[in-house]
């Protein structure tokens, strides 16, 4: 999953995940364990995890039976980096 990175000020970057739409519950485990294992590359150039979101991008429709509207089956995650203060 590349992220889409865009410049957010001096030593600001937000850094946009969309994880594949397999009509189906995202799955969150493999989502976050992407956006972790970016994160540590970044940390490793530098650059430390500020604040994070997720962004409903699709809902699944409701099914016969199903309880409430059902889950979300697109997301994105949205990660504001911040240069690290120097050691």
């Amino acid at each position: 999953m590349e992220p889409t990175d865009f410049a957010a000020g001096p030593g600001r970057k937000i850094a946009v995940y969309n994880p594949p739409d397999m009509g189906t519950e995202v799955d969150t485990d493999w989502t976050f364990e992407q956006v972790a294992a970016d994160a540590a590359t970044r940390a490793g150039q530098g650059w430390q995890i500020l604040s994070m979101t997720v962004v409903p991008l699709r809902h699944s429709a409701a099914f016969i039976a199903r309880e409430g509207s059902g889950y979300e089956s697109k997301i994105a995650v949205v990660v504001l980096y911040g240069e690290s203060p120097a050691a």
